[in-house]
């Protein structure tokens, strides 16, 4: 697939921001409200206690500078729109993978699960990381792809982050049904029946099941299918006609919507019904929110060209970043939180430098070991 630059600017953004999230949540170690609670701002100004005008306009700076940080989680649902849109913008001309869908799942797996067991290998190895749970049966599971059997046991186990390589899993096995759906009724009511589905599911798991949130978050794809499929739907109109798409999202009015879906997100939390619709709120608006900074970064090159490279090479800085982070907040406690940033920012500039070396260097070997079989069979021909 060629290359989309302000989606790589997305997963770029993203990234950084979930990575800057975990650290600075282990740096505040609960020691301010959280940005989703209730009468947020009166509760982080009341416990600043600002004694000046001058000191009144840094501790707001400071609160919305936290709240923006505090949801940093959220980019999560960015992801989950991109890998709908990845995954089916190449097959949405053609209809479906050139060597039928076992090559593709060949394809998909050799992608995720070689990096996916180097972290698991570099997390036994490295030093300076958090070591949040004990090494067990559960790293056997993990290594092999299970992040939901047994559930309260393995979705956050050792390094929280890999509860989304299970989701990926689950929605790559049921990607081929996703996607012969979506071409039997089309896009928009393929979305339609998406979102019918996802707030079903979430409402059965709440209010019937009584089940655990986890599922919720990611253990069952049907929770989530609302954002994969708004990528997926995406990636058809985006084939069909890129300039339109252009026109509606990078423009005052597709952010204008973009800032109110992802606000209706954030109000969600206040009601248990409500919650039925927040993970896809929250995920359809702060793609489009993204989207634009994405765009309005060709302005700044240099700028531009950093965040796309972190955005292409995304994969290995998620998979392996959080326990540097939360080892990192952790140790830095006792700064400001200015400090603190200061010093965050040329750590996960260098952990993004680092990964993506690494990164290469697996795909690398791993295209070099399965090219033997190949050439030695196509030299028996």
């Amino acid at each position: 697939m060629v290359r989309i630059r302000w989606l790589d600017g997305i997963k770029g953004l993203a990234i950084l921001w979930i990575a800057y999230f975990h650290g600075f949540e282990a740096y505040l170690n609960r020691r301010l409200p959280s940005p989703l609670e209730s009468h947020y701002f009166a509760r982080f100004l009341r416990q600043a206690d600002p004694q000046s005008a001058g000191a009144l306009i840094a501790r707001v700076g400071q609160a919305i500078f936290a709240a923006v940080a505090g949801v940093g989680f959220h980019a999560v649902g960015v992801f989950i729109v991109m890998s709908g849109f990845g995954l089916s913008y190449s097959l949405a001309r053609s209809g479906g993978p050139r060597g039928g869908w076992r090559g593709w799942y060949r394809s998909r797996l050799v992608r995720l699960f070689p990096m996916y067991w180097a972290a698991h290998l570099l997390y036994l190895l490295s030093p300076f990381q958090a070591r949040l749970e004990p090494i067990d049966y559960r790293f056997v599971l993990s290594f092999l792809g299970d992040r939901v059997v047994p559930i309260y046991y393995i979705f956050y186990y050792l390094n929280p982050a890999w509860w989304y390589f299970g989701l990926i899993l689950e929605l790559y096995v049921v990607f081929p049904l996703l996607f012969s759906l979506m071409r039997r009724v089309g896009a928009g009511w393929f979305l339609t029946l998406c979102v019918a589905e996802t707030v079903v599911s979430r409402y059965v798991l709440l209010f019937v099941l009584h089940t655990s949130g986890y599922y919720l978050l990611g253990a069952f794809f049907g929770c989530r299918l609302w954002e994969f499929a708004l990528g997926m739907a995406l990636a058809v109109w985006y084939q069909r006609d890129r300039a339109r798409v252009d026109r509606r999202l990078f423009s005052w009015g597709g952010l204008a919507a973009g800032a109110a879906t992802y606000t209706a997100g954030l109000y969600s939390y206040g009601s248990p019904l409500a919650y039925t619709l927040t993970d896809g709120l929250i995920g359809t608006g702060l793609f489009v929110i993204l989207a634009n900074l994405a765009w309005s970064a060709r302005r700044f090159a240099r700028i531009e060209r950093a965040i796309t490279y972190v955005g292409m090479w995304s994969y290995g800085l998620y998979l392996i970043h959080q326990p540097y982070m939360i080892y990192f907040g952790e140790r830095m406690r006792w700064a400001t939180m200015a400090e603190f940033t200061v010093a965050a920012i040329p750590l996960i500039a260098l952990l993004a430098i680092a990964l993506s070396g690494l990164e290469r260097i697996i795909n690398r070997i791993t295209d070099y070991v399965l090219a033997r079989p190949e050439r030695r069979a196509a030299q028996a021909a």
